[in-house]
């Protein structure tokens, strides 16, 4: 029977020692904090769980257009912050009887090293066959501009805020900054987003960015782009462009960084994350590296994947082919963004042929239902493949695994219509835009030619 040492009980780690455990190996699996890693202690969960509330108050403003009038102004910020941690805590039970109930043998003590055949802490000896390493990443800081959560926070930290700010500095939009900016701007405080590239959340498709930075200014969030912190001196931001700012906290959201284990073993690295092979393996034999500490993809569903397929690369020999996926995003809120392989820009800089649609949600009779009528579904193909969606609309992350599924399973995406959507909902969405690429959508307008 193999022994499997796992260092780190994230979604990497944890989703491993079940799948090894399934497959009937014995497992020791070492976590120095709480099970779940960053995304159910302080990413994932919590923050949506905060954002949930927050967007449940900012609809309630407009309940008025439902007929509804309720006052808001006097909402309970510890109440947020008390479900956060309620939600949190039930689920590092359940998550711990989960793993106990697979005889999974738990050490909650920081490892302090190991080699290639055994995991030490200060009060236990390991010996184990194979290694993994899932010891995931922590907040980027901007060199002069370290977090003391006090008055310039990370994204670990900003969760610990007790009382609410009048204002906030949050430097850099991708999911974090974006979620944040939503969550602090529904919720009456005064946001200012900066980002140091041209447009906000440079990594999705410009279609998707310019929709979200008018959403986000549709919230009276402050937008800075081109723009980076030069200084902060006496709790004021001074800016590139000039502008003297001064926010009552400043969040900090660039990124994140790889937590490297202690160990004399010299790993090879790639920009400070453990460089690994097409199996996930360490240029030490037998001691793998999966989740945010290979810098593969930096996301929960990405670790949880990567665990999957070494378990049946450990227990199979089934090669994975995690890097051939294409993984989803997704921003939350409302309306959500989602999107999954190339971009518009990409396809022209590659100089691809493509044809793409930009369906309107707002043409879709649940959307004005529900008042949620600002969103779209963009298709890029080639021939009758997928190349890449992006989606802004509510249920976003869940309109977009219609065609994820369909590409990964190398369909046409004329499989599509093949089944038939109930009406009226946001999924229809889909079949309407498959339909448009073809210019025989049932809810737009002729094009005259």
């Amino acid at each position: 029977m193999l022994k499997i040492g796992i260092i780190g009980g994230g979604p990497a780690g944890y989703a491993l020692a079940i799948k090894m455990a399934q497959k009937g190996c014995s497992v020791v699996l070492f976590e120095k904090e709480k099970l779940g890693g960053t995304c159910l202690n302080k990413g994932c969960i919590p923050t949506k769980a905060i954002l949930h509330s927050s967007n449940l108050i900012y609809k309630t403003k407009a309940l008025s257009t439902f007929g509804i009038d309720i006052n808001t102004d006097n909402f309970d910020f510890s109440k947020l912050i008390e479900r956060k941690d309620t939600i949190v805590s039930k689920l590092n039970k359940s998550l711990g009887m989960l793993l106990n109930s697979y005889n999974i043998e738990i050490i909650n003590e920081e490892v302090i090293s190991f080699d290639k055949e055994q995991i030490i802490t200060q009060n236990t000896k390991t010996a184990c066959d194979i290694i993994i390493l899932a010891t995931g990443t922590v907040p980027a800081q901007i060199k002069g501009i370290e977090a003391d959560n006090q008055f310039i926070y990370n994204s670990d930290g900003i969760l610990t805020l007790e009382k609410l700010p009048k204002s906030i500095l949050i430097i850099g939009s991708g999911a974090i900054g974006i979620e944040w900016s939503r969550i602090f701007a529904d919720l009456g405080v005064e946001v200012t987003l900066i980002e140091a590239a041209e447009r906000i959340l440079p990594i999705a498709d410009i279609d998707v960015s310019s929709r979200l930075e008018r959403l986000l200014k549709k919230k009276r969030v402050k937008i800075e782009k081109a723009t980076v912190v030069e200084k902060i001196e006496c709790n004021e931001v001074k800016l590139s462009n000039g502008k003297a700012l001064n926010p009552e906290k400043v969040l900090v959201a660039i990124g994140r960084t790889p937590i490297l284990p202690n160990t004399e073993l010299e790993f090879k690295t790639n920009k400070g994350f453990l460089d690994v092979d097409k199996n996930f393996m360490t240029n030490i034999p037998n001691i793998y590296a999966i989740g945010d500490i290979n810098g593969i993809s930096m996301l929960a569903h990405s670790a949880t994947h990567q665990a999957i397929e070494l378990a049946e690369y450990l227990t199979q020999n089934k090669q994975p082919h995690f890097t051939q996926k294409d993984i989803p995003s997704v921003i939350y809120g409302t309306p959500e963004a989602a999107w999954f392989g190339a971009t518009e820009q990409m396809l022209i800089e590659s100089n691809l042929q493509f044809k793409k649609v930009l369906f309107p949600i707002s043409t879709i009779g649940k959307a004005h239902a529900e008042d949620e009528i600002d969103g779209f579904i963009k298709i890029l193909t080639n021939e009758e493949k997928i190349l890449g969606v992006s989606i802004v609309a509510p249920e976003a992350s869940s309109i977009l695994m219609q065609f994820l599924v369909a590409k990964e399973n190398n369909l046409s995406y004329k499989s599509i219509l093949n089944a038939v959507y109930p009406h009226p909902t946001f999924s229809e969405a889909a079949f309407e835009a498959i339909l448009a690429l073809d210019n025989e959508s049932l809810s737009l307008p002729k094009i005259k030619e």
